[in-house]
Order: C-alpha cells, then sequence, then structure tokens
C-alpha cells in the first residue's frame, strides 16, 4: 500500500517539508504563511491505491461521461434507487 505523501514547498524560501496527513500539511503551510509573509504551496506526491481509484472512478465533476461507468461509486441517473425525493413537476 503506498502511503499518502505531501510536500510543503515555500516559494520565498528555503522551506520544505513533507507530510503524511494533508492535515499537517495544511497547518504547516498555513503556519508557514503567517509567520514570515511567504507564500507556500503543496504537492501531493502519492495516494493510496484506494483513494487514486476514486478519483480515476469519478473523472471530472459536472461533465457527462467523463467517469468510469463501470465503477461502484458512479450512480446510474440523477438519484440513488428508493430516494422518496422527486424534481419532477406536473
Amino acid at each position: 500500500m503506498t502511503d499518502t505523501q505531501i510536500t510543503v514547498t515555500c516559494t520565498d524560501c528555503s522551506f520544505e517539508t513533507t507530510f503524511s496527513r494533508l492535515s499537517a500539511a495544511r497547518v504547516a503551510l498555513a503556519d508557514h504563511e503567517r509567520a514570515t509573509g511567504h507564500t507556500a504551496d503543496w504537492t501531493i506526491d502519492s495516494l493510496s491505491p484506494g483513494v487514486e481509484r476514486a478519483g480515476e472512478d469519478a473523472g471530472v465533476c459536472g461533465i457527462p461521461g467523463s467517469s468510469a461507468a463501470d465503477s461502484p461509486l458512479v450512480r446510474s441517473g440523477n438519484q440513488a434507487s428508493g430516494d422518496s425525493h422527486s424534481t419532477d413537476t406536473e
């Protein structure tokens, strides 16, 4: 299993650090920017295989036909079966 690896890098100085959790990377990025006034950015170098599969299956949100139709993550139609809400008007 591949672990998530996020690298936070400052564009204004030599600050660079790596995290295995997105939340820790977000805190480090915000802390560095607040403390120095510099601009920092992050790169997600790798994700677990399940997260990568979910991203590939989802495709580009909002663009019809861009997702993997055979994925268990994709619902057919706009609503799940058994949904009591309806958008039809009479």
